[in-house]
């Protein structure tokens, strides 16, 4: 169940993204840069409940690089500020990149192939 649930909510966070890049583009109100900000904070908020609701089903590496993207937009925040050239391009570039691999890891979760190991190996020496 908690599974079909994050698939969802990674479905709802694509098309959540496609739809403010949509805005951006025929809307004259919002910029670029406030709408990528916008974005970043509500994919957030999707990448922690997404952890917290399969961190303990799917294997360690996943719940590391999921924290490492969610660092990565949280750095994003900053960049903004610091370097704003950069702003537009890494933050497509960090989203295309956790897209990818959430449709990589939900096809590997179709197939069975994407699950935590058992820690019992250490404890019956």
């Amino acid at each position: 169940m908690k599974e079909r649930l994050n698939t969802s909510i990674q479905s709802l966070s694509l098309i959540l993204v496609a739809a403010g890049l949509a805005w951006v583009v025929w809307s004259n109100d919002t910029t670029m840069k406030d709408m990528l900000t916008y974005l970043i904070f509500v994919t957030l908020v999707i990448e922690a409940s997404s952890l917290y609701l399969i961190g303990k089903i799917y294997p360690e590496s996943h719940t590391t690089y999921k924290i490492g993207i969610i660092a990565s937009l949280l750095v994003l925040l900053g960049v903004k500020s610091m370097l704003p050239d950069f702003f537009i391009p890494l933050t497509i570039l960090v989203f295309a990149v956790n897209f990818m691999y959430n449709f990589y890891t939900n096809n590997k979760r179709r197939k069975g192939a994407f699950k935590r190991r058992d820690n019992n190996k250490m404890r019956s020496r």
